[in-house]
Parts: C-alpha cells; sequence; structure tokens
C-alpha cells in the first residue's frame, strides 16, 4: 500500500514557497517557440512564478535570456507578451540596453556616476532550445536541457520533429487547481474511462502500461491508437509527463506540447502548443484539423475534475488515500519526486490538524 502525499502540500502557502526555490527554480521550463522568436529583436516576456523573465534573439542571432528588469531601480523593460525591439529601453527612467545584455544609455546620468557600465548589463538566466520549443531555467548549477531531458531525447527521435510539421499554434488555460493535482492526474492512465470517454474508446488497449524513467525523472506510456470513430487519434502515440511541468505528446502525423506554470499553491496556468503533419496524415485518412479541438476537450475535461479534487484537497477533511501499484505506477513515482524535493520542508510549529 503507498498512501498518498499529505493534503496540505497541495494547498500550503508555506510549501509553495519551499517548491519555489527547491523545484522550480532548479529545472528548465518551456516557455515558447523557436519559430516566435526567429528574427532579430523578437522577444517573450514572462512571469515565471513569481521571477519576471525576458527572451530575445539578440543582434548575432543567439537567444538570450535575462530577468525583464532595469538594474538602475528595478523597473520592466517590457510588458509580458510577445514583440519586437532594436534595443531594450526601461519603462520607469529610459535606461537602455543592447539585446545581448550589455547597458547602453543611462539618460541624466553625468560621466562617472557609473563608475563600471559593464557590470551594469542586464541579469542572464539561461535558456536553451530543443525540437523547435523554447525553454529557460534560474539555476546555473541544474544540468544541461539535453541532460534533463534524458531520455525523451531518445524517444523523440522515434517521431517526425517539428521542423518537419507545420506549427498550428497554441492554447493558453487557467485552471484553479494545484500543479501537484494536475500532475497526479497527468501521471496515470486510471481516469481515462471516466473523465475522457472518448479518449478512452478510440484507445487500442483497455489499459495503459505506464513507465518511470529515472533518465530525466519523466513518466511514459504508449499511446497507439485503433482508428475507430476518432480518426484524429489513429496511429502510433508516445505520450510523456516530465517533472515538474513538461506534457510531450509524440504522434505519427502530429506533436504537441504542455507547460504547467504554478501561479500559487491553489492555481495555474497550462499553455499547449500544436504542430501537425498534414501531408503524412491525409496518406493515413487523417483529419488534422480534429487533433486541437479533441486535444483541448482532453484539457478541459482534466482541469473540470483536477478543480474539483483541487477543492476537496483543501476543504480541511480529506484524510489522505491510497495509490494502487498495478493503476496508478506513475503516480506514485511523481509524488515519489515531491517528496524527495520536498525532504527538507520544515513543518511549521502550529500545523493544526494537517494530513
Amino acid at each position: 500500500m503507498t498512501a498518498t502525499l499529505p493534503h496540505h502540500y497541495y494547498h500550503d502557502a508555506a510549501v509553495f514557497a519551499y517548491e519555489c526555490e527547491h523545484i522550480f527554480r532548479r529545472h528548465w521550463w518551456l516557455v515558447g517557440t523557436e519559430s516566435s522568436l526567429a528574427e532579430t529583436g523578437n522577444y517573450l516576456a514572462l512571469n515565471l512564478m513569481k521571477w519576471p523573465l525576458v527572451v530575445v534573439r539578440d543582434q548575432q542571432s543567439k537567444l538570450r535570456g535575462f530577468y525583464n528588469l532595469c538594474r538602475h531601480r528595478a523597473g520592466p523593460l517590457v510588458l509580458e507578451g510577445t514583440g519586437h525591439c532594436r534595443d531594450f529601453v526601461c519603462r520607469y527612467h529610459g535606461w537602455r540596453y543592447a539585446c545581448s545584455g550589455e547597458l547602453l544609455k543611462t539618460p541624466g546620468f553625468e560621466k562617472g556616476e557609473i563608475s563600471d557600465p559593464a557590470d551594469m548589463g542586464l541579469l542572464p538566466v539561461r535558456v536553451d532550445s530543443w525540437n523547435g520549443m523554447v525553454f529557460v531555467c534560474l539555476d546555473g548549477s541544474a544540468p544541461d536541457l539535453v541532460t534533463w531531458l534524458g531520455d525523451i531525447v531518445s524517444i523523440a527521435a522515434g517521431f517526425d520533429g517539428t521542423a518537419a510539421m507545420h506549427f498550428d499554434g497554441d492554447v493558453i488555460k487557467p485552471a484553479a487547481a494545484n500543479w501537484k493535482t494536475y500532475g497526479d492526474n497527468s501521471c496515470e492512465g486510471y481516469h481515462v474511462g471516466m473523465v475522457h470517454r472518448a479518449l478512452g474508446s478510440s484507445m487500442l488497449r483497455e489499459s495503459v502500461d505506464i513507465d518511470c524513467y529515472d533518465n530525466g525523472e519523466f513518466v511514459g506510456f504508449d499511446v497507439s491508437y485503433s482508428s475507430g470513430k476518432d480518426q484524429s487519434r489513429a496511429g502510433k502515440g508516445f505520450w510523456i509527463y516530465k517533472f515538474p511541468g513538461l506534457l510531450l505528446h509524440f504522434a505519427d502525423y502530429a506533436f504537441n506540447a504542455e507547460t504547467v506554470l504554478p501561479l500559487d499553491s491553489n492555481s495555474i496556468q497550462l499553455q499547449r502548443w500544436f504542430w501537425s503533419h498534414a501531408e503524412k496524415a491525409a496518406d493515413n485518412n487523417i483529419d488534422t484539423e480534429l487533433i486541437r479541438p479533441n486535444s483541448e476537450q482532453v484539457i478541459d475535461e482534466d482541469i473540470n475534475i483536477c478543480e474539483r479534487v483541487q477543492h476537496n484537497l483543501s476543504c480541511g477533511v480529506y484524510p489522505g488515500g491510497t495509490l494502487s501499484a498495478q493503476q496508478e505506477p506513475g503516480t506514485i513515482y511523481f509524488q515519489q519526486l515531491v517528496q524527495r524535493a520536498l525532504s527538507g520542508f520544515a513543518e511549521p510549529e502550529e500545523s493544526g490538524t494537517k494530513g
């Protein structure tokens, strides 16, 4: 018998604050696509948990990542979203920076007031790309991106990359659930028959064989589908949930990726990007126009159940539960990774009736 995580791990602000420093900033996060940052000066600005970030293509065509704050008095360089600029100009006092991070101008400052402008460049953040996707990491000592991905790289080699596909856009959805509530759900197929009835009817097998991969810390399972009524799901596929918040779905004719962005202890933002291989799909009589709406239906169904579970986890009466090694090995593995990362968390002395 395997016990579930304590319920307060899913809604306690102190736990979330610890996770920010000991989980979130130590991992790589998918933030966008290379195609959206293809031109010099193209940028993407976002808040990654509590950290304001900007990723840009500099004058040497190199991807750069920085904290989205001016070295003068922490003003924002750009607002959240995508855009294009020649240089970064602080929206507070007008300090100017090159896209490569160097300080260029300090309006109104006398010569010599800044002893060494070279030491006042933008604060860098690690950025890298893989399979057409852009990732950032806030920890300078964390493994490089390919090492972090682990066995995902070799699994991906069995499918076409995004370079051979058409980018079909993205979707952003908020969810009133803790990131672990969504992760627990995503790491098992036990719920599919109840929550995703259309998906369950098109799966080739009655049960999902889930494998746990230490090299990359992810859960993966084959999601080959029969043709059935749902032509958008026919063919070979492989589904991955990578700790702490990356989902990847490889298929013969399509690929999608999702980032699970924690906002606070009770909410997340999901962003999913879609690619499709229309020619290959057409050869197999698959309608790629159905891929995105069907995928969004699954996301909405997951959000709906996770929000209800989150409410119940937070109500104070759930004493904890039990996980099945046969039905929920992926969730067990996911929760083991959480427990390992939170091993240094000190419970408050006045913990009340936390379970």
